[in-house]
């Protein structure tokens, strides 16, 4: 055997026996004891543990008899479940959310078709055309500064409006048939240049041409429709007036109208629906709402009032499609109304060719 032996006890045989033999004994004894100790202590540890383990099964049985008593039976009273929505309800809810743009988009409409049939019949499609685009340059401006875009805007269409009087009245000393299309690229140009470096109004501008019928307020709604609606009438009563100084300004005057001021009020009247449209609800649906009612129902209308009464149910038509439409296929208010307009042109144009 081995000699475990410290050098203190290797002086005698017994004392060499009793090492030799002893220390396994007391490892042994030792380990006993550790072992011992440890499954006392554990004892009590490992009942807890299992009290607890009982406890939280038990918690969980009664969790889960809970959750199974809650589910619905197949007997269950059906008053008490959500009931789904019917297509009157749904669209009833759509109409009351979106009520501040169909305000505005209604008012819009019959402004700018009155307004389109007599811009037609006096040959003033371009100025109509460039006039929303100096708007959106003056509301660029407001834009930039962090002010509000409806000032600026009416301070570039009233310079723009100025600069088209002064050229029509003084046409030796100014082109006036180039002062549109100028006006209307400049306007085009300049308001995203004024936006340029400012991101963060880039989107704001876009929604400006492109149109959003969500950001129509209800304030806003209520400050333009009814705005939009008087100088719908301050224009629609005298139409004999419009189309006289048009088409036979010699006559205007020997009848004792002075064709300037006539026409610089048509002026200004047509600026105010087309800066309140656009600051509104955007360029697109003002040019949609003025041309395309128009050009719809001049191959039908034998009298300028019919003319102008059918121009404005077209606009109403166009609105109520558009809502429709861009609710079904999500498509663009503005646009959408543009495309019902289209459609309905194509119609009329397509049906007074076939009835010739």
């Amino acid at each position: 055997m081995k000699n475990f032996s410290h050098p203190s006890r290797t002086t005698g045989t017994v004392g060499s026996l009793w090492f030799n033999f002893n220390v396994p004994i007391a490892t042994s004894v030792a380990l006993g004891l550790a072992l011992f100790i440890s499954l006392t202590i554990a004892t009590p540890f490992a009942r807890a543990n299992e009290k607890t383990t009982t406890t939280q099964d038990q918690r969980t049985a009664d969790i889960l008899n809970d959750i199974s008593s809650a589910k619905p039976t197949p007997t269950s009273n059906p008053i008490d479940r959500p009931q789904p929505q019917t297509p009157g309800e749904h669209w009833r809810e759509l109409i009351s959310f979106f009520a501040p743009g169909l305000i505005t988009a209604v008012a819009i409409g019959i402004a700018g078709s009155v307004c389109g049939v007599l811009v037609l019949l006096r040959r003033e499609a371009l100025l109509a055309l460039a006039l929303p685009q100096v708007v959106a340059a003056g509301a660029a401006v407001g834009l930039r500064l962090g002010w509000p875009t409806l000032p600026p805007a009416l301070l570039a269409a009233t310079a723009a409006l100025l600069y088209l009087v002064i050229t029509r009245r003084n046409r030796r000393h100014g082109n006036a048939d180039a002062a549109l299309p100028a006006l209307y690229i400049s306007g085009l140009s300049l308001s995203f240049l004024i936006i340029a470096g400012a991101s963060a109004h880039v989107e704001e501008l876009q929604n400006l041409f492109t149109g959003i019928d969500v950001a129509v307020t209800p304030a806003r709604a209520w400050t333009a429709a009814p705005i939009l609606l008087v100088l719908t009438a301050a224009i629609a009563f005298p139409w004999r007036r419009w189309l006289l100084i048009a088409q036979a300004p010699a006559a205007a005057e020997l009848a004792g109208v002075n064709p300037g001021r006539w026409d610089a009020l048509f002026l200004v009247l047509l600026t105010g629906v087309l800066l309140l449209g656009t600051d509104s609800q955007g360029v697109v649906m003002v040019l949609a709402m003025l041309f395309l009612p128009a050009a719809t129902v001049l191959p039908w209308a034998r009298r300028i009032p019919t003319a102008l009464a059918a121009a404005a149910a077209i606009s109403l038509l166009m609105v109520a499609g558009a809502f429709i439409a861009s609710n079904i296929f999500s498509w663009p208010f503005s646009q959408s109304a543009g495309g019902v307009g289209f459609a309905l042109l194509l119609l009329s144009h397509l049906s007074a060719m076939l009835l010739d």
